[in-house]
């Protein structure tokens, strides 16, 4: 069986795949699990093929006769798996942020939920992703369930680290940790979802730092080209040798602040390029940009790393600067200038 949302469709978090598996097999379910990674690496689709699992019709029947880890997955077919792939199964209860923040109103919401039976799951699951956005009242509502867990019902929490929760709350959950994905798992489900040159994979694979989610945005509008532009004005701007061409730097400003919807990912494509030149002499297995290894090898030789980590502060802190609502042009003016200075260190 391959579903959407089961565990088979899941790649590179076999260790985390095979502890639910075993939950499932000797029926001793925790009460609330926590699972924790970077965004993208399959937390919450995880959490949506446990929850079938535990409900599945089909699989519930064959497990009395102890079936090998392989076939413990849900069915995909039965009424239940339907519904809670569709996102239609009433007992089955996902809660995400709200303008970035879950706040106690909704946790008290769900309290009112729990404290009434299921519906018709043979176990209730209530996903919560992106747990450490719950505010500090949120977090401490849901304590309550968590160290009275109502009967048949099981809380599953995603988030990035356990020290973005209180700790209380962590202390209450079995906590799973989710890796970074691998190069070649995510090749394997980019190329499972559409048709994409095997040179632009690897090259995406490398460059999104194990996420999934992350590999697919910047497989769609151009990132690769994107990056590549930066690339090519980044190399000709610190080549240049003698005093710094303030007036080619501002241009670069003045080319980034007209996409600002492209504004996040450019800074982020800098930073990796000047990160990558760092490591580039030391450590090439560290490299991200590993299809340009010529530029960087070469941009390597001239670098001074005391300039490139200059230069990766500088846009660090107009990253903040940005998210603080500071004006654009001004911010990534100061950026560059900056920069630009750092050429004759």
């Amino acid at each position: 069986m391959t579903t959407a949302t089961g565990f088979d469709a899941i790649v590179g978090q076999d260790a985390p795949i095979r502890l639910l598996k075993t939950f499932i097999r000797n029926g001793t379910h925790p009460h609330a699990l926590l699972f924790t990674g970077d965004g993208g690496v399959g937390k919450k689709t995880t959490a949506t093929a446990f929850a079938m699992a535990c409900n599945c019709l089909t699989l519930q029947s064959s497990l009395r006769n102890r079936p090998p880890f392989d076939a413990i997955d849900a069915c995909g077919a039965c009424a239940s798996c339907k519904k809670i792939a569709d996102h239609h199964h009433p007992d089955v209860i996902h809660v995400a942020p709200t303008s970035a923040v879950i706040r106690i109103a909704r946790i008290r919401e769900l309290l009112k939920t729990l404290a009434l039976k299921p519906n018709e799951a043979r176990r209730r699951v209530v996903i919560i992703s992106e747990a450490q956005a719950m505010n500090p009242e949120a977090g401490n509502a849901l304590l309550k369930v968590l160290e009275e867990p109502p009967d048949r019902t099981l809380l599953i929490l995603t988030a990035a680290q356990p020290m973005d929760l209180l700790p209380t709350v962590v202390s209450r959950c079995r906590h799973i940790r989710f890796a970074p994905l691998g190069e070649e798992a995510i090749c394997q489900v980019l190329s499972r979802e559409k048709e994409v040159d095997a040179k632009v994979l690897a090259a995406l694979a490398g460059l999104c730092g194990g996420s999934i989610a992350r590999a697919r945005a910047r497989i769609e509008g151009s990132w690769l080209s994107r990056r590549d532009w930066i690339v090519g004005v980044l190399t000709d701007l610190i080549s240049h040798s003698g005093t710094p061409d303030f007036r080619t730097w501002l241009a670069l400003s003045e080319r980034l602040a007209a996409k600002k919807d492209r504004l996040e990912d450019s800074l982020e494509i800098i930073t990796m390029w000047l990160r990558d030149i760092l490591v580039t002499g030391c450590d090439p297995q560290r490299v991200l940009n590993r299809d340009r290894m010529e530029t960087l090898a070469a941009a390597a030789e001239k670098a001074k790393p005391a300039a490139l980590i200059e230069q990766i502060d500088a846009v660090e802190e107009a990253r903040t600067a940005l998210r603080a609502n500071t004006n654009t042009r001004l911010t990534l003016d100061a950026m560059v200038l900056r920069m630009a200075r750092t050429c004759s260190l």
